[in-house]
């Protein structure tokens, strides 16, 4: 919010200092003045744009601040990567899959979520590793739980954070062809 405050400032600098570069030239006064203003206004411009780029990124087009971007992509594929030896009906799970339910758990714990997200990950953890054929719809429903309520918490308003647990969901869960 502040960052676009701040661009549009810098353009309404840019804009009125342009205005002023007409009104000297028309009136044959000095031009250096209306030229600092345009100066000042692009400097403004620049550094919010330079602030967006250095501290946000997007997720499904809906702008997020880098470290929780991050969370999102190593959640969402640690999910994937969990999930993909059980795509195929009666395979076992393999250890990358285990390895990663249990980064799944770590990234929960490490990201300060709720305690009820730690423990859905810790349930869908136990599925893969202590089960042969893990019950993956209880996997797939304690996956989206965690990642409705990681949106939840991070992302405003209640409409957004919706579309982007479903997004996230659709990441975590598609099959590799």
């Amino acid at each position: 919010m502040l960052i676009e405050i701040v661009f549009s400032l810098g353009a309404l600098v840019a804009v009125g200092g342009l205005v002023g570069l007409f009104v000297a030239k028309a009136k044959r006064r000095g031009l250096r003045p209306a030229m600092a203003i345009i100066i000042s206004g692009a400097g403004l411009v620049i550094i919010a744009a330079l602030l967006n780029v250095l501290l946000f990124k997007t997720y499904d087009h809906v702008q997020v601040k880098k470290d929780q971007y991050y969370e999102i992509v190593s959640l969402t594929a640690n999910m994937n990567a969990s999930l993909a030896s059980s795509h195929a009906r009666n395979q076992p799970v393999t250890p990358n899959a285990k390895k990663a339910s249990k980064n799944v758990t770590y990234l929960i714990k490490h990201t300060d979520q709720a305690t009820s997200s730690l423990r859905l990950a810790q349930a869908a953890q136990q599925q893969l590793t202590t089960h042969k054929h893990p019950d993956v719809t209880l996997i797939k429903r304690n996956y989206r739980l965690i990642l409705d309520d990681y949106f939840k918490d991070t992302v405003r308003p209640g409409a957004v954070a919706q579309r982007l647990s479903h997004h996230a969901y659709r990441q975590a869960t598609k099959m590799h062809r």
